[in-house]
């Protein structure tokens, strides 16, 4: 690039403090001044007298830049990041008061929470200054090593109440939270690549979608696979919406779309009427619940304490807020979690970048389903969709898989205003893909 032209970009640049965006800047400056040399060549200039009239056409630097850095500016949404935080400290708050369990004393239980919720603060902060749109270069390089991942844990982890676990050492976790976030970046990837691409593109995402969902139910992870099922049926029903593999034959992509959501709770509902057919209320877990106070312990947890919980408790936190602290707690607790979700659909149809539209849909829609079924599983309706309730029930593998889909997500809203023009994917600008 020619000395006068660098000047005048670095000048620019200069005016603006969000420095991710300054590529993207330089690219589009370079690009004006080259189109405007262009025109003036064409009128008869020589290319230098063309070059210093183009540059000089595009103003003064130190305004523009000032300009340009009103609208490319970093966002943070606190609103997110402060509900999440709450809702952690919460959990480890719970975990402390509640006594002993089916498993051993809490406290223990909450000390190693705090562990994993100062290691997922961490991590969430790390996420949030990472740019995201790196990750769009790693697809199925992605996609490959959650399959690695799964095999691996297969093959050579133990299997505890039906779920394969992976041992490093003294260190033993669940991978299938991981590998079904893993999945779903690289699907998510691979979608964002194939705009336009018709019917081969749509079979592809298809069928990658397949084999995640086959792994995790070789996995054993039953909910955690229905989660899957609905949160990709609905990409697939988004994306045929704003026609993103063809436009002109959109009708037909949503039609399909369409009947993979209907198979996909077809699914669900089967699997909860008719394998697991007892309703959760006629089990002696729901008397916790029956005997809970507005405001106060329960009375059957004063009889006879926690020990009518089974080995999944943590699944059942709802349940232990509700009985040691009252329906009051329990509400606010699920109005924070329903805030929270609520802001961050909100602000996924504003997001700009197809890849981060996407995936913000997906993790969006992971949370609210994982949160129905925690819901349906502890009011009594079923019995078989095991559901942690997100940042506040026990677990260390999901606690870090929320915090990291938090991180990313806020990742996402951070550079909103700084992607490519070209690339508008929010759901009021359909139209323009």
């Amino acid at each position: 690039m020619h000395n006068d032209s660098e000047k005048f970009i670095q000048k620019t640049c200069e005016q603006v403090r969000f420095r991710a965006a300054h590529k993207g800047i330089e690219q589009e400056l370079a690009a004006h001044i080259e189109d405007n040399m262009e025109q003036f060549i064409a009128q008869g200039l020589d290319e230098k007298t063309a070059r210093e009239k183009a540059i000089k056409c595009m103003g003064d630097p130190i305004e523009i830049g000032g300009a340009l850095n009103k609208v490319h500016r970093s966002q943070t949404e606190w609103g997110v990041i402060c509900l999440s935080l709450l809702l952690s400290i919460f959990g480890v708050g719970t975990m402390f008061f509640i006594g002993d369990v089916p498993a051993g004393n809490s406290s223990i239980f909450a000390i190693k929470q705090v562990i994993y919720t100062m290691i997922g603060m961490g991590l969430l902060v790390g996420i949030y200054f990472y740019d995201y749109t790196r990750l769009h270069r790693f697809g199925i390089r992605i996609f490959l090593f959650g399959l690695i991942l799964t095999i691996m844990t297969i093959l050579f982890g133990d299997k505890e109440n039906g779920v394969f676990f992976f041992e490093v050492g003294q260190i033993s976790f669940s991978t299938v939270s991981i590998c079904s976030f893993i999945f779903m970046v690289s699907i998510i990837t691979e979608l964002s690549k194939c705009r336009g691409k018709g019917i081969t593109a749509f079979l592809r995402i298809c069928t990658l979608c397949t084999i995640a969902l086959v792994s995790l139910f070789i996995n054993r992870a039953f909910s955690l696979g229905f989660t899957m099922l609905i949160v990709y049926a609905v990409i697939l029903t988004v994306a045929a919406g704003k026609g993103h593999f063809n436009a002109e034959k959109k009708r037909g992509y949503i039609y399909t779309a369409i009947g993979i959501c209907v198979v996909s709770l077809m699914i669900v509902i089967l699997h909860t009427i008719y394998i697991y057919h007892h309703k959760y209320m006629d089990h002696v877990v729901g008397k916790y619940l029956e005997g809970a106070q507005w405001i106060g312990r329960s009375t059957f947890l004063n009889v006879h304490g926690w020990t009518y919980l089974p080995e999944n408790w943590a699944d059942f936190f709802l349940t232990i807020i509700v009985a040691h602290f009252g329906w009051i707690v329990g509400c606010l607790v699920l109005a924070a979690l329903i805030a929270l979700f609520t802001i961050m659909i909100f602000r996924t149809v504003s997001i700009k970048n197809t890849f981060g539209f996407y995936l913000s849909v997906g993790m969006s829609v992971s949370f609210i389903t994982s949160f129905m079924f925690s819901i349906v599983t502890e009011v009594g309706y079923v019995n078989n969709l095991a559901a942690s309730l997100s940042f506040v029930s026990f677990g260390g593998t999901n606690y870090l898989h929320h915090i990291f889909a938090i991180g990313l997500f806020l990742s996402i809203w951070r550079r909103n205003l700084i992607v490519p023009k070209d690339m508008y994917s929010s759901l009021s600008q359909g139209r323009q893909l």
